[in-house]
């Protein structure tokens, strides 16, 4: 018998959601095969099997694993899985009853982790599990009553009640990769105290100094954050145990990227010492990629810091979740437009943005939040920054 060992997919996340498997419980398997799909914080992920066995899963689709946990066994035969599982129900129930023995419906019954989260969802009552005549009740047996119609009458009136209040409602089910984001949304909201600022920017010198040069916003906002790594080492910093956290060696930013085949959040290396027309290519390369689906396995690595992109036309505010194992998350919003008035009071348009950012208030604070967005707002807006920083 081998573990099937949930792999560290990136450095920045503790754990990944199991969306679902791809094989039967009890399936052989080949080595390399695909059995499992995770979603991290930042992708869609592959769990494969490092041999060749009879898969036993250990946790259910949906639930939030730990990296370096097993998820899995894999068996050398299926009559080795099958005196794994007696094994286990021997040692679960008490002396003398066994899986199979009928019931005498004065005892409750023993339930799985699975049998006991699927009747509590559907409001079976242990009244109705003793009727099942077995000692030991697996989600299967659940599963067979609800199929069967055999739920508490109770809460059968209460959902018809429900049904007929509202006869024409559509009931819709999160697609596994929704439960996925839902999972570490809720986790970053339990865990993170998140606190945000927004700053808006003036992009005239921006117009006017590009040019026909070969990048845009994004890429410069990339290297104005960048330059202020040295600056503000707590917003490229890895939140640690007992209040501590660990400094970045570089300004590594990973950039939003979504095409339409799910959210990716690439990373930029060393944004801060490259030239800008790299980071040109490499987000043409992170497109392409997303559109493929077929990142390099480095693609995610040691990200410092966040941006999350948020240009689609006439957002003008976004805040997005601080991912668990970041600080700080800056949001670049849509360009618009904007009336102003000169020295003299006569009004003219100018083109604008805003930039953000969702930080971890346990280790930022708002009028430092205030000083990185106003030192990125200087850089964006300065035409010999500007130069500086495409230079």
């Amino acid at each position: 018998m081998r573990e099937l060992l949930l792999p560290k997919f990136n450095n920045n996340d503790e754990g990944c959601v199991l969306v679902g498997w791809t094989v039967d419980d009890g399936a052989a398997v080949s080595a390399d095969a695909v059995v499992a799909e995770v979603e991290t914080a930042k992708a869609l992920e592959e769990l494969v099997a490092d041999a060749d066995g009879v898969l036993h899963r250990l946790v259910e689709a949906g639930a939030h694993c730990e990296f370096g946990r097993p998820v899995g066994l894999l068996f050398d035969s299926r009559q080795e899985r099958d005196d794994y599982l007696a094994a286990a129900v021997v040692t679960t129930a008490p002396e003398g009853e066994g899986e199979g023995e009928d019931h005498d419906g004065g005892q409750d019954p023993i339930l799985s982790d699975a049998a006991r989260t699927l009747a509590q969802d559907h409001g079976i009552r242990t009244e109705q599990l003793r009727k099942l005549g077995k000692r030991v009740v697996k989600a299967s047996d659940v599963q067979r009553l609800i199929d069967e119609g055999f739920m508490d009458q109770e809460a059968a009136s209460v959902t018809a009640g429900a049904s007929a209040a509202s006869a024409d409602a559509v009931v819709v089910s999160l697609s596994p990769r929704q439960r996925a984001v839902a999972a570490v949304v809720s986790e970053a909201h339990r865990t993170i105290p998140a606190a945000f600022a927004a700053i808006a920017v003036d992009l005239t010198a921006f117009r006017a100094t590009r040019g026909g040069a070969p990048y845009g916003l994004v890429e410069l906002l990339v290297k104005a954050m960048a330059a202020r790594h040295a600056d503000f080492p707590l917003f490229f910093a890895t939140p640690g145990a007992d209040h501590t956290l660990t400094l970045a060696s570089a300004a590594n930013v990973g950039v939003t990227v979504d095409v339409g085949t799910g959210l990716f959040i690439p990373v930029l290396k060393d944004a801060a010492r490259r030239p800008i027309a790299d980071l040109t290519d490499d987000l043409m390369d992170f497109r392409v990629s997303a559109l493929r689906q077929n990142f390099r396995e480095d693609a995610f690595a040691d990200e410092a810091i966040t941006l999350s992109l948020h240009n689609d036309p006439d957002i003008i505010l976004a805040a997005p979740i601080v991912h668990p194992g970041r600080t700080c998350v800056v949001t670049l919003c849509a360009e618009r437009s904007e009336v102003a008035l000169t020295e003299d009071g006569t009004p003219f348009t100018r083109p604008v943005t805003t930039v953000a950012a969702t930080y971890d208030h346990r280790y930022l604070n708002g009028c430092d939040a205030v000083r990185f967005l106003t030192a990125v707002k200087q850089d964006l807006e300065t035409a010999d920054a500007i130069a500086r920083l495409a230079g």
